[in-house]
């Protein structure tokens, strides 16, 4: 999408030629009338002025192209509905080790004994069994965190977890 075509541009850029041919054709003229010295200062004269605006045709394509590249505004999601998205089955409905550590380090800040945890079918939650309640904690973020009522209302697969 580095599509460059510009109306403008283009046309800056022909006016540029022509303008240059222009100045040649004068030049030539007054070679006859006034001689090489004030020829040349009108060749170059219209060389400089053409080339300027071949320039500035070519500043306005690469502008363009700048501007086609530019990313479509994204619309703000929200992040549970993001996180509602990414669930997934998994066949290993076991919970690891290290997982394991950190779901009873977590509990253990908060003053909490934990019974059992037990995986689930979907990658990145466990639940955990405490003081008879069961909760759903979500393991995909770098810290814990235990899934509140609203949150499983709104993903029906892991509130039937707990029920």
């Amino acid at each position: 999408m580095t599509k460059t075509d510009n109306v403008i541009a283009k046309t800056l850029q022909i006016l540029g030629g022509i303008m240059i041919a222009a100045y040649v054709l004068r030049a030539l003229v007054a070679i006859d009338e006034f001689g090489g010295g004030p020829a040349f200062e009108i060749l170059l004269q219209g060389v400089i002025l053409g080339m300027l605006l071949i320039g500035f045709g070519e500043v306005i394509k690469l502008m363009q192209g700048l501007y086609n590249q530019r990313e479509p505004e994204r619309p703000v999601e929200d992040g549970e509905k993001e996180r509602r998205a990414a669930l997934r089955k998994t066949d290993d409905s076991t919970v690891q080790l290290e997982t394991r550590n950190r779901i009873l380090d977590f509990y253990t800040k908060r003053n909490m004994v934990v019974d059992d945890i037990e995986g689930t079918p979907y990658a990145g939650y466990a639940i955990v069994h405490h003081d008879g309640q069961k909760d759903v904690v979500d393991l995909n973020n770098w810290e814990l965190e235990i899934l509140s009522e609203g949150q499983l209302r709104k993903n029906p697969e892991l509130r039937s977890l707990v029920e």
